[in-house]
């Protein structure tokens, strides 16, 4: 499953693959210039006014469509109405990629080609109280003459440690649709139905997603901080029907060390999942067909949730596909 591009340089990218003989630069930038004015964003020089989220087959597609309308678009005119709606229904149907039906799109300019995002991820939050502290660093001028002493540079960066707790979600139905391209409604309902293949290719996104949850690890400030901590607990949760539940309200009483137990990790797992079984009693299952986890030492801490345990993550993700 491909990635897509976030750019604003849509002209230069497509540029080179639109130069054969016989066609002058001020030709081929009128034609884009013309193309993605009407299909995509005003123009701001040589670059769009907006950044444009766009797959690589939809790239293949905008190609052959100004190839094809090669002689009306190179002359600064854009397509009339009949070939413009037969344009907008062939982008239509140029094949997604993995991030914009996870994220979705909004093309201002073009609100009938949005994606609706199939996926919402909420901010980390700590499940205790954080302190800042305050990292204060210099650095010496290697070359400076003998009298000169102060430093070269000089400054303070903002730091934490902190356990942190992070939800996701995704709707499959809403993302195979997305990868589908099955998005059309009339009267509130679908156009088109949904079929196994449909469903394959959403839960190889969902799968490649729920890995890249457990171990991405952001990069900024990595060769400072060398913050390479993976999970020590995670819960997968697949529903049908329902609705969707973040268990951030485990922690508006903020964990705090006890006098026998000074386990922050362990007792925000304890707090996690204590508030899951309490929200099953209180609202039901909500649709729940299976719950998975895994954990580093947590055994004492699961609750309600020890069958759940698959011991591995490859084995908890597999268990809610």
């Amino acid at each position: 499953m491909s990635v897509g591009e976030r750019t604003k340089q849509l002209k230069a990218k497509l540029t080179p693959s639109l130069k054969t003989k016989g066609r002058t630069d001020e030709q081929i930038g009128t034609a884009l210039d013309a193309f993605l004015t009407q299909f995509y964003s005003k123009m701001n020089g040589e670059k769009t006014a907006v950044l444009v989220f766009v797959s690589q087959e939809e790239l293949d597609t905008v190609r052959e469509l100004i190839e094809k309308h090669w002689g009306r678009l190179s002359t600064g005119n854009q397509l009339e109405a009949k070939e413009e709606k037969a344009a907008t229904i062939a982008l239509n149907k140029a094949k997604t990629s993995a991030d914009i039906a996870l994220f979705g799109r909004m093309l201002a300019e073009q609100p009938g080609r949005n994606t609706d995002g199939s996926c919402q991820v909420a901010h980390p939050i700590s499940t205790h109280k954080v302190d800042m502290e305050m990292d204060f660093y210099t650095a010496v001028d290697d070359l400076n003459p003998a009298e000169e002493t102060g430093a070269g540079m000089m400054g303070v960066v903002g730091f934490n440690s902190a356990c942190y707790y992070r939800y996701a979600l995704v709707d499959r139905d809403q993302l195979a649709r997305n990868l589908a391209r099955k998005t059309e409604r009339s009267n509130g309902k679908w156009m088109e139905e949904l079929e196994a293949k449909d469903y394959e290719d959403a839960d190889k996104v969902i799968k490649t997603f729920l890995k890249a949850m457990v171990y991405a690890i952001p990069t900024g400030k990595q060769n400072s901080f060398a913050a390479q901590n993976l999970p020590s607990f995670g819960m997968f949760i697949r529903r049908k029907g329902g609705v969707p539940i973040s268990l951030a309200n485990a922690f508006a009483k903020p964990v705090r060390p006890k006098k026998d137990d000074d386990d922050i990790v362990g007792l925000s797992v304890a707090a996690l999942t204590e508030h899951w079984g309490e929200l099953e009693n209180v609202y039901g299952k909500q649709g729940v067909e299976v719950t998975s986890c895994f954990h580093l030492h947590q055994k004492g801490r699961l609750n309600g949730l020890a069958g759940s345990d698959k011991g591995s993550v490859e084995k908890a993700i597999n268990a809610i596909l």
